[in-house]
């Protein structure tokens, strides 16, 4: 019989402040910087670095991370392209008419 489980697989838990990534991966957590070049096991105890062994013998780990990963930059950049200072006021019909004139009597 197979066991049916309720929570997903791949899980994003948090951003540091250091700018590291922590995701929930199965039972295991893991945290990366962004470009997955250190990637690490949380553990109670403390983090351990991953072997370069560990992520071929595992492929779908470093998968995971990155499609997880991807996705939390792609909320990330959103929210900052949503700020205000990033929307260009669109011109007036004056200012537009004005712009039109000036063209044609140039």
């Amino acid at each position: 019989m197979k066991k049916i489980y309720n929570t997903p697989f791949s899980e994003f838990l948090k951003k540091d402040e250091t700018g590291r990534y922590h995701i929930r991966l199965g039972p295991q957590i893991f945290s990366t910087n962004r470009n997955l070049t250190d990637i690490r096991i949380e553990y109670p105890t403390g983090a351990f670095q991953v072997t370069p062994a560990y992520l071929t013998a595992k492929p779908w780990v470093k998968r995971e991370l990155k499609k997880m990963v991807a996705v939390e930059r792609s909320k990330e950049k959103e929210q900052m392209f949503n700020k205000s200072c990033f929307h260009r006021t669109p011109y007036s019909p004056e200012q537009r008419t004005a712009y039109k004139n000036a063209r044609y009597n140039a």
